[in-house]
């Protein structure tokens, strides 16, 4: 039997908050899912995103928001996304970002993309994604930092495209993903993120308003922003056994 990919239905929120030490909150976010009704009318899969402006260059702000805009209009001009497509979309806010910003606009991207059956995640800088499947997690990120700088990100230049992160799996019912910018990942572990999760019984929504609410408490003094995805349905071949029907018991996984 012929299997026919088929788009994902899978629901995302976020929270953010501005760090302590900011006047203004650098970070920046996007949920392109089946909450638009013109993103579920195109049928080419949801997009979730975080980005965070450096704050050490005048534009950091600027640079998040013109590649959260860069985002926006992926699905409307693109006829058949591809993951070649989504590394393009990056070189070219990169190249805006220099022209416009002339060397003073940067910010980290961690963007997750699911659509046909595969999750899809392009990410520079040092935010975070994880994965949580059969209640275990899984950091799909690594960080790019040269000693305490940040090694890599969007505005850098031609590079970009050479230390650009892309991971592809096939997706499984019950995945949770977790984008998170390094003002969470400082004070927070990503066993307290999934023990938030399962503390709010399994909502996006309020997982991730309790992830900020916890960096607040602990005094954060970067921009902080979560979002929480989670699977909810994929149809598959009668015949596939490759999906489960919901997570098993949780267990903590530590980072090395």
């Amino acid at each position: 039997m012929t299997h026919t990919p088929t788009l994902p239905l899978s629901v995302g929120a976020a929270a953010t908050r501005t760090g302590l030490n900011h006047a203004e909150n650098e970070d920046r976010h996007r949920i392109l899912d089946a909450s638009h009704l013109g993103v579920a009318a195109l049928q080419k899969g949801s997009i979730y995103a975080v980005c965070d402006g450096v704050s050490t260059v005048p534009l950091g702000r600027y640079a998040a928001e013109v590649t959260c805009a860069r985002i926006d209009g992926f699905f409307e001009h693109i006829d058949a996304p591809r993951v070649e497509t989504l590394v393009q979309m990056v070189s070219e806010t990169d190249w805006e970002l220099r022209a416009h910003g002339r060397g003073q606009a940067a910010c980290t991207l961690s963007m997750l993309w699911l659509a046909y059956g595969t999750a899809t995640v392009l990410h520079v800088g040092d935010s975070q994604v994880y994965r949580v499947r059969h209640g275990a997690a899984e950091r799909i990120t690594k960080t790019h930092r040269g000693g305490r700088a940040l090694g890599a990100y969007v505005g850098m230049g031609p590079n970009v495209a050479d230390v650009l992160q892309v991971w592809q799996e096939p997706l499984f019912v019950g995945d949770l993903f977790l984008l998170v910018t390094d003002g969470v990942t400082e004070v927070v572990a990503v066993d307290e993120l999934l023990d938030t999760w399962w503390a709010f019984g399994g909502s996006p929504q309020r997982a991730a308003g309790a992830i900020i609410a916890e960096v607040n408490e602990r005094g954060g003094k970067d921009d902080a922003t979560a979002l929480v995805v989670d699977l909810l349905a994929l149809e598959s071949d009668p015949d596939d056994e490759s999906t489960f029907d919901g997570r098993t018991e949780f267990r903590h996984t530590r980072e090395d």
